[in-house]
């Protein structure tokens, strides 16, 4: 029973793979609004039957590509000993503004491929981080922000400011937007708006 298990646990693996490698061919030759499931299905060889069994539509297929390349990318440049400390967050951050420059302008504007990549990319910057930030639970007991409510708006305020960073909001480069959202991250608006009480935060 086992061998059977694990051979279908094989062919399962097998079929999304080929899913997910004919899909990023399709997107480099057809672009996403183009193609349709069954050249997904075609190109992979296998049935639309097969597609579906592994995802509901195409925009999930893109949904979790665009998860699997980000999840890569953290993998890749954060190492897993790394946590909630000024450099380990300052090596987040430009990678974030990296992987958003060179992604967030190929998508128009318009076109649905945006809602999904932003949505995907901070929703797993937002898991990172609650990881991180899950560590000081224990030795913050009173801190009455839960770490899911710290990782959410974490990760907004670094995913929302690398998108107006590609935009062209600045014309400044990573290291020194990498800087300025270390900054606010780790020194917060106390400081700026001169509250006395600020350096016994720190």
């Amino acid at each position: 029973m086992q061998r059977v298990g694990n051979g279908k646990d094989r062919r399962h693996s097998r079929s999304q793979r080929l899913l997910k490698q004919s899909f990023a061919e399709l997107m480099r030759e057809k672009g996403f609004t183009a193609m349709t499931v069954k050249d997904i299905a075609d190109r992979a060889d296998v049935n639309r039957g097969t597609f579906y069994e592994h995802f509901p539509d195409k925009f999930a297929l893109l949904e979790q590509s665009i998860r699997d390349k980000f999840i890569q990318l953290l993998e890749r440049e954060i190492p897993p000993d790394y946590g909630w400390h000024p450099e380990h967050i300052r090596v987040l951050v430009q990678t974030v503004l990296e992987h958003v420059r060179t992604l967030y302008g190929r998508c128009s504007p318009i076109d649905t491929v945006n809602p999904l990549f932003e949505y995907s990319v901070r929703d797993e910057l937002a898991n990172l981080l609650r990881r991180w930030l899950g560590q000081f639970r224990a030795d913050r007991p009173d801190w009455p922000v839960s770490v899911d409510t710290m990782a959410l708006m974490t990760s907004w305020s670094i995913f929302g400011a690398a998108v107006a960073w590609s935009k062209g909001y600045e014309e400044i480069s990573v290291t020194e937007m990498t800087d300025r959202i270390l900054t606010v991250l780790t020194e917060g608006t106390v400081r700026f708006a001169g509250d006395p009480s600020a350096d016994q935060i720190r």
